[in-house]
């Protein structure tokens, strides 16, 4: 039996939905202290006081897309990671890390500007600068997606779960996906599968 510790609308979603998918049962742990967790218990698991984290048999993982992969590759059966040796196994690390370290650390600095500055004006000029950089990287992602049906073609994966979240954890997603039709074709699409659904039912996500 799986673990899941997580928030309301954050990167637990990730790990919750790739449980979802698999169909494996799992305990979810809500966690409802605003930023970093200060529980003792939880610290123990993960020091940073920061979500998700998973328990598998005793073993602590955290970091969201470090859990999809682990649970992917963990349930081959689920096809939610090509095989290794499958030439679309580069893209499928590629769109995670990518989407990890260098589209999230946007969406910290845009929700949580604070943790980078200490003045008032030091903060907007991170918030600002975040949410314009957020812009452009989300329309050089416009140009490399392909024909689908999904990130990787013709395979539901891992990768298209966190592209979702991220997508919608932009400031303005909305106007983004607009200005960016095959992202939020590509978004549409993942939202419509029914666990993606179910998901954003019960996150209170429109």
């Amino acid at each position: 039996m799986y673990t899941l510790y997580g928030k309301t609308f954050t990167m637990s979603m990730v790990p919750q939905a790739v449980l979802d998918e698999i169909g494996a049962p799992y305990d979810l742990v809500t966690l409802t202290e605003e930023g970093a967790v200060t529980d003792p218990d939880y610290l123990a698991l993960r020091p940073d006081g920061l979500v998700p984290t998973l328990v598998d048999d005793g073993m602590v993982l955290y970091e969201g897309s470090a859990i999809a992969m682990h649970l992917a590759d963990k349930h081959p059966e689920t096809n939610l990671a090509p095989p290794v040796g499958d030439p679309r196994r580069a893209a499928y690390y590629q769109w995670l890390v990518y989407l990890g370290s260098m589209v999230h650390p946007l969406v910290a600095q845009e929700y949580h500007a604070d943790w980078y500055a200490e003045t008032e004006a030091g903060i907007a000029e991170v918030r600002e600068n975040a949410m314009q950089r957020a812009d452009k990287v989300w329309s050089e992602i416009e140009t490399q997606i392909g024909d689908g049906p999904w990130l990787l073609g013709d395979q539901f994966t891992a990768t298209d779960i966190l592209f979702w979240l991220q997508a919608n954890f932009h400031y303005d997603a909305p106007r983004m996906m607009a200005e960016n039709p095959k992202v939020g074709a590509l978004v549409e699409r993942i939202s419509a599968r029914p666990k993606i659904a179910a998901l954003m039912q019960q996150h209170g996500l429109n």
